[in-house]
């Protein structure tokens, strides 16, 4: 008879899968991270669709409208000029009533009438000049709020957010399409609201057109924003500085890191999915001990997503924080909140799935707390006689107990609707009831040492 000599298992690889393990547990964590965040800019941020989707509900907020129909009146203002216009005016008024007076005084220019106009210190029309740009400074600036918050222009704000997100998507990944709503300079990625502007001002020539006598604006203007600016300033006849109705997005160097992002997001996000799901699995394997390994990565998911939304309520100070007006702030917190909003629901589905998989793990391996509970409530485990506990009352009822789960899952997802948050929750809580219910039935049905002993 020949002896088998069992060798036990070396303890130094042991110690190296443990090691490999606790850092694969590290770059898991790191990678269910980056591409929880990844799909979200993929899906919500790079999208036009869900983008608007996104933003849509929330366009109906009072302060989108009074932050643009602040920008407006301050660029129609500008290109109106009503200070120097009205200076202008007035002193030709002024000098055609010194001439009218002339005239009616039948006096002949010569030296006395030239030493009188020389030495008489009067008030002159165009000192008044100031008060009355800003009484036509006001009526522009109630026009221009009347048009920005008319019903039609409602109707076209969401057509003019999808047109200029699609516009800016399509610049970031250098598509090479024609965008003259949002354009590239040297310094900064830029928004033209000229079009705007010239509506305005369309508004405006029929309140303050005494001004402007023998301005026209033209019926259409160019697509590109250096061309259109020269157009509309000739139309009234000034020259309108380089900015003119130009918003700076983003700056280029800013810009620079988003186009790079947004490329690689492109390239890679579904890659990386694939891969962190395989790492999950590979981080399993490999522990030598699974339900801890399985532990520490829903701990550290959990941790790593907590630190992700501080991250990300840093970046929503910093881009509130970019806007000049209160109108402008409240306008990019809304806007951020609701896009945002997707990757908060992304955040708590994976949370909830990584600390439900940490506890379950933890329920596996029977800690000693679990253990004390059994012994301290046997009522519990009790299926027969005057101990008989929950597992035979459960058992008793089981498929009417399913059929009230049910009902009320279902119930739950039609009131609070139908959000990943939601549907997560109620499929968990579902599979918990469902679960138990079977569990009860198993213990109940299990002869031995839970059931009394017959009576003699």
């Amino acid at each position: 008879m020949t002896a088998v000599a069992i060798l036990p298992a070396r303890p130094g690889g042991r110690v190296v899968r443990r090691w490999v393990a606790a850092v694969l547990v590290v770059v898991t964590t790191l990678l269910v991270v980056a591409s929880t965040v990844a799909v979200w800019a993929h899906r919500t941020v790079l999208d036009t669709d869900d983008f608007m989707d996104a933003v849509t509900p929330v366009l109906d907020d009072p302060a989108f409208y009074d932050a643009l129909a602040d920008h407006v009146t301050e660029q129609t203002l500008l290109a109106l000029d009503l200070d120097a216009r009205a200076a202008t005016r007035l002193t030709e008024l002024d000098e055609m009533m010194a001439l009218a007076l002339v005239e009616q005084l039948d006096a002949e220019p010569g030296p006395l009438l030239e030493a009188l106009s020389t030495r008489v210190d009067r008030l002159t029309l165009a000192t008044l000049a100031p008060v009355v740009a800003d009484r036509f400074e006001e009526r522009v600036e109630t026009l221009v709020h009347r048009l920005v918050d008319s019903e039609a222009f409602h109707d076209r704000l969401p057509q003019l957010v999808e047109r200029a997100h699609r516009a800016a998507i399509g610049v970031a990944r250098a598509d090479g399409a024609d965008h003259p709503d949002v354009y590239l300079t040297d310094d900064a990625v830029v928004l033209d609201t000229t079009p705007l502007i010239a509506e305005a001002l369309r508004e405006a020539l029929g309140s303050v057109g005494d001004m402007l006598p023998g301005v026209t604006l033209p019926d259409a203007l160019v697509e590109r924003a250096p061309d259109a600016r020269a157009q509309l300033g000739a139309a009234l006849g000034t020259r309108l500085p380089d900015g003119f109705g130009q918003v700076a997005l983003l700056d280029r160097e800013t810009f620079d890191l988003v186009q790079g992002t947004v490329t690689t997001v492109d390239r890679a996000v579904w890659v990386l999915v694939a891969l962190t799901v395989l790492l999950v699995v590979v981080t399993v394997a490999v522990a030598p001990a699974r339900r801890r390994v399985t532990v520490q990565l829903g701990i550290g998911v959990v941790a790593g997503l907590m630190i992700a939304a501080a991250l990300v309520a840093r970046l929503r100070d910093l881009v509130v924080d970019a806007a000049r007006t209160t109108d402008g702030e409240r306008v990019a917190t809304v806007l951020f909140d609701a896009v945002a909003a997707d990757l908060h629901e992304i955040f708590w589905l994976i949370g909830i799935v990584a600390a439900v998989g940490a506890v379950v793990a933890v329920l596996l391996g029977r800690p000693a707390w679990l253990r004390r509970a059994g012994d301290r409530w046997p009522w519990l485990r009790a299926t027969d006689g005057e101990a008989a506990g929950i597992s035979r009352r459960v058992a008793g009822h089981a498929d009417a107990l399913r059929v009230v789960v049910v009902a009320v899952a279902v119930l739950v997802v039609v009131l609070t609707g139908f959000s990943w948050v939601g549907l997560v929750l109620v499929g968990l809580f579902l599979a918990v009831c469902l679960v138990g219910i079977s569990v009860a039935q198993r213990i109940a049905d299990v002869p031995g040492e839970r059931r009394s002993a017959p009576a003699p």
